[in-house]
């Protein structure tokens, strides 16, 4: 039984997104969810300070700061960070296409392709985290 509530740090650029991930995995399910505006993230550091068990992202191109792929490979050789799950929620199929060999390599990698359904949401949190821990009435 994991001591804590399982948390999940989220990173988009659409505030809509974030807001809907928010009310889906915290509000309706019960996991600790940390959101993050993505064209704010300029390197890990929000990441650790969330300290989360599970990090969903975007993989989607940018102009300026840290892409969705980049903030993935930042976390792969972060000493601290390297083994945290993540799923690549994303639209950007060209994007999915360009890395789908290093995709497919690494077993702690999930992608769950825009628009998603709910229950593909779940399953996939479920797989990487299990279910929240129950709150005490």
């Amino acid at each position: 039984m994991p001591e804590h509530n399982p948390r999940i740090t989220v990173i988009n650029d659409n505030e809509e997104f974030l807001e809907l991930m928010h009310a889906l995995l915290e509000e309706d399910s019960g996991y600790d969810v940390t959101t993050i505006d993505g064209d704010t993230v300029q390197d890990l550091e929000p990441v650790r300070q969330g300290r989360p068990d599970l990090l969903i992202i975007d993989l989607r191109r940018r102009t300026g700061g840290v892409a969705g792929w980049d903030i993935l490979m930042g976390v792969r050789g972060d000493t601290e960070l390297r083994e945290l799950p993540v799923i690549l929620c994303t639209g950007d199929l060209q994007g999915l296409k360009e890395h789908a060999e290093a995709i497919a390599r690494d077993p702690k990698v999930a992608i769950l392709e825009k628009p998603f359904r709910v229950p593909e949401l779940e399953e996939l949190v479920q797989r990487f985290v299990g279910e929240p821990v129950p709150s005490n009435p």
